[in-house]
């Protein structure tokens, strides 16, 4: 399946030679995650407008609403609230079932919604939230619940979670209980680098979580959690990548595609889409010139989809697009 969209030429998000990209989805505000349904759909969360959608064939539709939203960051000198955001992230439990993180509530308050089919926050089946885990008085309990992924044998989903600098968690979902609990904390084994951001299933054993770091420093990592102990089997630092926000695996390779958001306050930069060889820790930059990309997974077709903020955040300036040639 191929989702229509306008023609984009390669140039515009400054991709190298062999890649072309077109716009999928325009006309979204904040949007922050990409999936795709048993059946090819592409699911987007469209943040900023409290929603996510469905896009089936030309067409795009609401299938969960009514999400609260709140400003992510409030400037100190001017009281401008900036980065408005509700849900973060979707991703099919099955052919009916959508799972949502409910992220615009207050750190301490947010869950994980489930959906089955297409309706409002107050026809979904919650989890529970989970409150603060440390002394540290900033820690409000879990928040800005981020990055799902599922277990491969379908009863666990991994949610990335950043309610407090002081201590972030890698959470799981019990697919079947709806509990929500903490499960691997970077702070508790001596990693200084925070912001989880996203997660990946990578064998049955293990899972890899994305983090981010400090905005604006190169201090992105990736981490392989093991599911069963909970220890690091592996970390590796991202070269040249300032915010990485999302990743894909590509094929049944030992790389990964990184989007780099390339963070600021006040606006968005041009952000990079690169591809890491684990193996070896070489990194490819693809494209330079993305528009504040946070979110990407390959398509049914083999193309990668992203989601982007646009032009500037906080207006319907947000985009799906997809970019091919990756292979």
């Amino acid at each position: 399946m191929q989702f229509p969209g306008s023609t984009v030429l390669a140039e515009d998000f400054g991709l190298a030679k062999g890649y072309s990209s077109r716009v999928v989805v325009d006309g979204l505000c904040n949007p922050s995650s990409v999936s795709f349904h048993p059946d090819g759909w592409l699911t987007v969360c469209d943040s900023g407008h409290g929603r996510v959608l469905v896009v089936k064939g030309n067409q795009r539709e609401e299938f969960a609403t009514g999400f609260e939203t709140e400003s992510w960051k409030v400037d100190a000198d001017t009281g401008t609230k900036r980065f408005l955001l509700g849900p973060l992230s979707s991703l099919w439990v099955d052919d009916e079932t959508l799972a949502v993180t409910n992220s615009g509530l207050k750190d301490g308050q947010e869950n994980v919604l489930f959906f089955s089919g297409a309706g409002s926050v107050e026809t979904a089946k919650a989890t529970n939230s989970v409150g603060p885990t440390s002394d540290d008085p900033a820690d409000k309990g879990e928040g800005n619940l981020c990055g799902m992924s599922m277990s491969l044998d379908g009863k666990t989903l991994f949610v990335a979670g950043q309610g407090a600098d002081a201590k972030t968690w890698i959470l799981t979902v019990d697919v079947k209980t709806k509990k929500l609990s903490p499960k691997f904390s970077a702070d508790e084994v001596g990693v200084e680098i925070n912001s989880p951001m996203d997660t990946m299933a990578w064998d049955k054993n293990s899972i890899l979580a994305l983090y981010s770091g400090a905005g604006g420093k190169e201090d992105g990592l990736v981490i392989r959690w093991d599911i069963n102990s909970g220890k690091i089997l592996s970390q590796w630092k991202l070269t040249g990548i300032n915010d990485p926000m999302g990743f894909a695996r590509v094929g049944k390779t030992n790389d990964i595609v990184v989007v780099d958001n390339n963070w600021s306050l006040t606006e968005v930069l041009p952000g990079k889409l690169a591809r890491v060889n684990l193996d070896t820790t070489d990194v490819k930059v693809i494209a330079t010139k993305l528009l504040g990309p946070v979110s990407c997974e390959f398509g049914p077709d083999g193309d990668l989809y992203i989601a982007q903020l646009g032009k500037q955040f906080d207006k319907e300036l947000g985009q799906v697009i997809a970019i091919s040639g990756i292979k």
